[in-house]
């Protein structure tokens, strides 16, 4: 699959209200862990990745941080002002071809239509945090290393990146989400971040939707990374 190709699957999966990976409560692993990942500082400028409609957003902004979203889908970023009843704005990107930026009107929240790869430190700024849930697993394999460079130019010097990855069986299902066991992040973040493994886990939901496929073991772990 190119990369032109997987923009469209994501944008289709909107369209065909197909998002399982969707999650309709604020993550419980963002919230404990909310204090790893923005080192106990408030207001943090925060970065999420594929963020689609997620309500850890508005989550976020209500803790007094600033919240900036990348996500394919227009779609996904109309619903998540829609329903959760946040005032919004919309302009064209400049600089950037089909991609638009989506503005709450506190300005505590901008979302960006627009493929990750198009944003750039010096388009949407540095940010303290990056908040990654199963983005990573999300991508195109060849495209994990020019992901993971993405996310340290965008990070401030000590910043953190709040990382949820998945280990299982890979050889029974094709992606997405992809597994992306430990051992793969540390190949992935093994130049200029210190990495901590903050918990692994069997997940309930989630392993027991693999089961059914076959699959004998189904890991969520979550992973501290921190710049150097």
């Amino acid at each position: 699959m190119t990369e032109v190709d997987n923009d469209e699957f994501w944008r289709q999966m909107w369209v065909d209200d197909e998002i399982g990976f969707h999650k309709s409560e604020v993550h419980p692993i963002l919230v404990k862990y909310i204090a790893e990942l923005t080192a106990g500082q408030g207001k943090c400028r925060i970065f999420v990745p594929l963020c689609g409609k997620s309500k850890d957003m508005k989550w976020l902004a209500d803790q007094g941080h600033t919240v900036v979203g990348a996500e394919l889908s227009a779609l996904a970023i109309q619903d998540f002002f829609k329903e959760n009843k946040v005032e919004f704005t919309s302009s064209p990107m400049e600089g950037v071809s089909d991609a638009d930026l989506y503005k709450s009107k506190d300005d505590s929240i901008h979302l960006y239509k627009a493929n990750i790869f198009d944003l750039k430190r010096d388009t949407i700024g540095e940010f303290d945090c990056i908040w990654d849930r199963a983005s990573l697993v999300a991508l195109l394999r060849e495209d994990l290393q020019k992901y993971a460079d993405q996310m340290r130019s965008l990070l401030k010097p000590k910043g953190r990146c709040l990382l949820e990855h998945f280990d299982y069986d890979q050889s029974k299902m094709n992606g997405p989400p992809f597994s992306t066991p430990a051992s793969v992040v540390e190949k992935l973040y093994a130049e200029g971040w210190e990495i901590k493994a903050l918990q692994v886990t069997d997940d309930g939901g989630l392993k027991e939707a693999f089961r059914s496929k076959g699959h004998e073991y189904f890991k969520v772990q979550i992973t501290l990374l921190t710049k150097e």
